[in-house]
């Protein structure tokens, strides 16, 4: 459903590797009504259990065993901002490829919308697999076999009109909600489709070995 939407919210999917913390934050709408504090945290938890559950189940088989999930957080950034809801990661949650020589590699799934310009394509910077499942810096096919089906997962809960969860998945322009005349309801615009990239990408915001 388009907007208007109650409210917005971002989750961030965070992690380790190498020592280093990996985060990626995703935004979201709903359109359910929120009358009270325990309604809000109660839904916010649906959307930290939900992204949660896909974390655990379909990308961690998918990433390498240097990455270990530490726990999704969601927290309402509009109307206004609320204290950020947890669900928290277990020791053993960890990758199940083989080991990663580099910090810095990442697998890119890029967020489209159907809109064009910058404001309508987001970008999410998974945890990478392991150099076992890496050639010549591309991804080989099983590997991006179990990415797929985390971004599957995702589409399922957050995407399309048969989606399992209160909230929609999208692509928030920062510039644009705080743009004079500028909403988070005009800045926000649902997500299509989640594209996988072959080629290995980079996070150079990861310190360790990028020289810094």
């Amino acid at each position: 459903m388009p907007p208007p939407y109650t409210a917005h919210a971002e989750c961030r999917i965070v992690g380790e590797l190498h020592g280093q913390e990996t985060i990626n934050v995703l935004h979201f709408a709903t359109h359910t009504v929120v009358n009270d504090p325990g309604s809000l945290d109660a839904l916010l938890l649906q959307l930290a259990q939900a992204l949660h559950d896909c974390v655990v189940q379909f990308l961690l088989p998918a990433v390498t065993s240097n990455w270990r999930f530490v726990q999704t957080d969601a927290r309402r950034i509009s109307p206004t901002p609320s204290d950020p809801v947890l669900s928290t990661g277990l020791p053993e949650n960890v990758g199940e490829l083989s080991e990663v020589s580099h910090s810095v590699s990442a697998t890119l799934v890029n967020v489209r919308t159907g809109s064009g310009g910058k404001s309508g394509r987001g970008r999410m910077f998974l945890p990478p697999p392991g150099d076992g499942s890496i050639t010549a810096s591309t991804i080989d096919g099983p590997a991006l076999v179990l990415i797929a089906a985390f971004t599957g997962c995702v589409a399922t809960k957050f995407m399309g009109a048969n989606k399992t969860t209160d909230w929609i998945l999208g692509v928030l322009s920062r510039k644009q909600a705080t743009a004079v005349g500028g909403t988070f309801d005009n800045a926000f615009r649902e997500a299509t489709s989640l594209n996988i990239a072959a080629d290995l990408a980079v996070m150079t915001s990861r310190r360790k070995g990028n020289g810094r």
